[in-house]
């Protein structure tokens, strides 16, 4: 579904339209005399064409040029390339070492440039621990526990892009106006294994493309950002509806967890009810607001033969027990393992987001999901009034 930033046609180093040209400055270390390339990042195709400039004998360049909107760029030397994201009428410096380029550099008079170079430092962190532990692994692998050895480096990498999703994640959120946040969505921890590929990204990419379509509509990355967004989007609800239609009419699948007590209650154990399994959670302000729509449907239809079975997605007892008592929600079966969205229950039913339910029927079938509020109580009327 994604693309990936690919260099492609290449910027012509020399001045044309000075209210909207931009200077590149550097300085390099270790680089007398060698030459620098100075490329824009395409979405798809790559072109033939090229361009560079010489670096003085002390590592110096100096370049003028006319952009329109912001664009990403790569500026290599020495075999080298970072990444750049420039704006109209900038004024920027680049220092650092020619041959530690990527660990090096600074710039400065470009706030989004200094973003991807945080962005770039984090990932080259992330990689680097990659490599050394494969080169560790190498020691073990006339190892008898060598299978157990691999999956305990492999779980020791998996944690490494775990916190460099959380670092990015707090990028995209603290800098929502940011077209870095494009380059942060699109980095590949080695070729087409993307960092922002897992169930449940897709949100992180509606953010930014509701932001960005608006706002700089003509910039190519952006409009491979839409493409993007409104592809996944269409697969993601054709991949829930799918979900659902195959949810419908075949058996609940059997939950069994904790109580607030300890107790550990089935839901299998509710057949011969109308049952709603609703995935909840003291968490989240939607799930709450629900709750009290469902104490109001839980006394209207109670004495009919319906019953409420929810599953909370916290992540602390104190938490859940604490809204359980809040939202009056004591008449009911509630239980909770405390795993967060790792629970069972969540993965079983294919839980994406909170509030999240399903109609059981007495046979223990699942008739209905997505039901709330009205909907909820419609549906509810509809049935006991056949069944009388």
């Amino acid at each position: 579904m994604k693309k990936c930033f690919i260099l492609g046609v290449v910027v012509i180093l020399a001045s044309c339209g000075r209210e909207k040209s931009i200077r590149i400055k550097g300085e390099f270390s270790g680089a007398g005399g060698d030459m620098i390339y100075l490329q824009k990042l395409g979405t798809d195709k790559l072109s033939t064409t090229s361009d560079s400039v010489k670096l003085d004998a002390k590592g110096h360049f100096s370049v003028k040029y006319r952009i329109d909107h912001p664009t990403f760029y790569s500026l290599a030397a020495n075999g080298k390339s970072i990444t750049l994201l420039l704006y109209p009428k900038d004024q920027i410096t680049i220092t650092g070492d020619v041959r530690r380029l990527p660990l090096t550099y600074q710039v400065q008079g470009n706030d989004a440039s200094e973003e991807i170079r945080q962005l770039s430092r984090y990932m080259e962190h992330t990689i680097s621990v990659r490599d050394s532990l494969n080169g560790m692994l190498q020691q073990f692998i006339d190892n008898r526990n060598f299978v157990n050895i691999q999956r305990q480096f492999e779980w020791n990498f998996l944690r490494e892009v775990d916190s460099l999703r959380a670092y990015n994640i707090r990028f995209i959120n603290t800098h929502p106006g940011s077209p870095a946040v494009i380059y942060a969505l699109y980095q590949q921890i080695e070729p087409n294994v993307y960092l922002f590929n897992r169930e449940g990204d897709l949100k992180y990419f509606q953010k930014a493309d509701s932001v960005f379509h608006k706002k700089y509509p003509k910039m190519p990355h952006v409009k491979m950002l839409h493409a993007n967004t409104l592809q996944w989007t269409e697969t993601d609800r054709l991949n829930k509806l799918n979900k659902m239609l195959y949810m419908l009419g075949r058996d609940a699948p059997e939950i069994a967890l904790p109580s607030p007590s300890g107790k550990i209650e089935k839901l299998s154990a509710h057949k011969g009810k109308y049952v709603l399994l609703d995935f909840w959670a003291s968490w989240s302000a939607p799930s709450r607001t629900e709750n009290t729509n469902l104490v109001e449907i839980y006394e209207k239809y109670s004495n009919r033969g319906f019953d409420i079975f929810q599953v909370s997605l916290d992540k602390t007892k104190s938490a859940w027990e604490k809204a359980i008592r809040e939202d009056k929600l004591l008449a009911w079966t509630h239980v909770c393992d405390l795993k967060f969205w790792d629970s069972e229950a969540v993965k079983e039913y294919g839980i994406e987001t909170v509030p999240a339910n399903f109609l059981i029927d007495n046979e223990g079938t699942i008739i209905a999901k997505g039901l709330s509020g009205d909907a909820l109580d419609k549906k509810l009327s509809e049935i006991f009034a056949q069944a009388e």
